[in-house]
């Protein structure tokens, strides 16, 4: 397949080549280049095993909402990860907390009326260096982002 391509290739630019030096130079030459690469390329596409018709035939639904829950879920993923971020931020510049040294993971569910919110914070810290922080970080996560936070030691 690969060995026909090349040499119907190779026989087109031969042509086109030939064509090309017979041309005149006026703007005709370049319409001549255009018919030229049009060619190469309709050959290229017909050596493609690609069928439209194999498409079609295969149950390739992908529905509307399939689709809308795949963005909401990916939005809202992105959204938590951003979250915990900004927290492991708060934590490094408010309090000197090493990223390693806490993890932060945020709940998130839907209301009644079918919108996601941020439910409740968990972070966990790790050492006991940063028992003083336990307080003053959970008050100002829980006021940050308005959910109730819990801060828990693990040594």
């Amino acid at each position: 397949m690969i060995r026909s391509l090349l040499s119907q290739l190779a026989v087109l630019a031969a042509i086109c080549s030939c064509v090309l030096i017979i041309c005149p130079e006026t703007a005709l030459k370049k319409y001549v280049k255009l018919a030229c690469s049009l060619c190469a390329l309709s050959l290229i596409l017909s050596f493609l095993p690609f069928h439209i018709n194999d498409l079609e035939s295969e149950n390739v639904s992908v529905s509307v909402a399939d689709l809308t829950e795949d963005a909401k879920r990916m939005i809202t993923e992105q959204t938590a990860k951003r979250v915990c971020d900004a927290v492991y931020e708060l934590a490094y510049t408010k309090y000197g907390m090493e990223k390693d040294g806490i993890s932060v993971n945020v709940s998130y569910g839907e209301r009644e009326d079918g919108v996601t919110e941020l439910k409740k914070a968990d972070i966990e810290l790790y050492g006991i260096k940063y028992a003083v922080f336990t307080v003053p970080l959970k008050n100002s996560v829980s006021e940050l982002l308005n959910i109730p936070c819990e801060v828990v030691i693990k040594e």
